[in-house]
């Protein structure tokens, strides 16, 4: 490691406006004490656990080392059975919407908010690095056996205990690979056997034991680098919970530094990319067409981009992600339901403070729907935009909303920590809908709140402040927040 250009690099990151130097001092200590297995691809939420941070002002030093010369960023595909990394790219236009794993033999669709893990690894100017054995190894849900590596010309050997079955082995760098048969009768006399790396195959690459302990010496003949481990032949999908904490593709894409500084990191025209489960809002005005009508384009142009502002930074600071304006119209997302509650209870509040200055005719009322489902990321206009049923869905149950309330589908409503915030905020009786929204099959159940009644229409009986406060100016009160004014 180049300590006196990573020094280099440190100091320049640090002279950035509103840079936060006690996090990047935290993170140049890190980085000098670490070793290579941790730095060789450092994982923002491994690293936050690490220095005890939020992993958000963290990402932001992390992206805004990138364009400085300290750090790469790479996409990094895992495999849903083994979680091995099975592809990598530096550049989303590189991306493409399937991948194959070697080791389990399984073609598999890209999941952006679950198989795509972005990492971070130090400027080839600083360190220049063979990946580390960890690199490789994959995580213990894998169960491997032996994990043998060797160089060029070396013979390493290591024993396990195998019972009964088919299993596969395989190098993760050279991708040689053979089978293991394990059938039988159970032996208690070690078995021997020699496996020759040649440059991409294995020598041989059928074995038969018998069911007990086997040695088993790897000769490496002509590979730079190889490994053996063996993996039982099939493996079930890793559940989600099982998979180490990472930073998604997904996460990553929602980060406001990201789509400052990112701006060309793109999916290519020609491919799209799966979102197994993504939270998505659409807003639109109240009667903006009269709006415009009534007071000219210019005044209620000024309007709309004050609502936009508003929503905007209330969007961003809840971790969502403007996915773009279709006229007086706002699609966004956000990770989960909770966040996008959150968001909209902050907005809300400050659109109430921002009608109170304004004429009845003036003001901004909306009309909110939430869905959560599975998406596809799709390149449009150079921009990342999200197609499917579930976004259509989103679409049609804000159609149900009237001025001042929220509609969301069931499965937004399911979301215990969704209710918890619904039960601090709402101030009336929710309804239960059934209904049928056009270009979906089956009748669907959907709910509708108000939260900001309009006072020129009929008032549903809500729960009174008490000690000048509403529950929504509490409920931003404890998260620390308070209306923009």
């Amino acid at each position: 490691m180049d300590t006196a250009r990573l020094q280099e690099r440190f100091e320049e990151l640090k002279q950035r406006p509103n840079a936060d130097r006690t996090l990047i001092n935290a993170m140049h200590t890190w980085i000098v004490q670490s070793n290579l297995p941790h730095r060789y691809r450092i994982n923002p939420a491994y690293l936050a656990d690490e220095l005890q941070v939020d992993i958000s002002p963290l990402l932001t030093e992390l992206l805004y080392g990138v364009p400085v010369g300290l750090f790469n960023l790479h996409w990094d595909v895992h495999c849903p059975h083994c979680y091995g990394i099975t592809n990598e790219f530096q550049r989303l236009a590189d991306a493409q919407a399937t991948s194959r794993c070697p080791a389990c033999k399984v073609d598999f669709a890209l999941d952006f908010a679950e198989r795509v893990e972005v990492t971070f690894s130090l400027n080839p100017e600083i360190e220049q690095a063979e990946p580390p054995l960890e690199f490789f190894a994959p995580i213990a849900e894998f169960h491997p056996r032996f994990g043998i590596e060797a160089w060029t010309g070396e013979r390493v050997s290591a024993e396990e205990a195998m019972e009964p079955g088919l299993y596969r082995y395989m190098s993760p760098i050279t991708l040689a690979k053979g089978l293991l048969y394990v059938e039988g009768t159970p032996t208690t006399t070690l078995q021997e056997h020699v496996i020759s790396e040649r440059g991409g195959t294995f020598e041989p690459d059928t074995l038969t034991v018998q069911p007990g302990p086997l040695k088993i010496t790897l000769v490496n003949e002509m590979a730079p680098r190889t490994m053996l481990w063996a993996t039982p032949e099939a493996l079930p999908l890793l559940p989600d919970d099982h998979m180490p904490p990472r930073l998604t593709g997904l996460h990553l894409s929602h980060h406001p530094v990201f789509r400052l500084l990112f701006r060309d990191q793109v999916l290519s025209d020609r491919e799209q990319m799966l979102i197994s489960s993504v939270t998505t809002m659409f807003t639109d005005i109240t009667g903006s067409t009269q709006m415009y009508e009534n007071l000219g384009d210019a005044v209620a142009y000024n309007i709309v981009r004050d609502h936009f502002t508003i929503l905007f930074a209330s969007i961003e600071q809840h971790g969502g992600r403007v996915i773009k304006t279709i006229g007086d119209a706002v699609m966004a997302s956000f990770m989960s339901n909770e966040r996008a509650m959150q968001a909209i209870v902050q907005f809300l509040e400050e659109l109430k403070q921002y009608n109170e200055t304004r004429q009845i005719h003036e003001q901004v009322w909306l009309k909110i729907g939430l869905h959560r489902g599975p998406a596809i990321l799709v390149n449009l206009n150079d921009r990342l935009d999200y197609f499917g049923s579930s976004v259509n869905k989103a679409a049609r149950i804000q159609g149900l909303a009237r001025s001042g309330e929220v509609t969301f589908s069931e499965q937004v409503y399911r979301d215990e920590a969704f209710r918890r915030v619904l039960d601090v905020i709402c101030q009336t009786k929710l309804e239960r809908l059934q209904v049928n929204l056009k270009g979906l099959e089956g009748e669907q159940t959907i709910f509708r709140a108000c939260l900001l009644p309009r006072p020129d229409e009929p008032q549903p009986q809500t729960v009174q402040p008490a000690n000048g406060a509403s529950p929504v100016q509490r409920f931003l009160q404890g998260l620390g927040l308070g209306a923009r004014r």
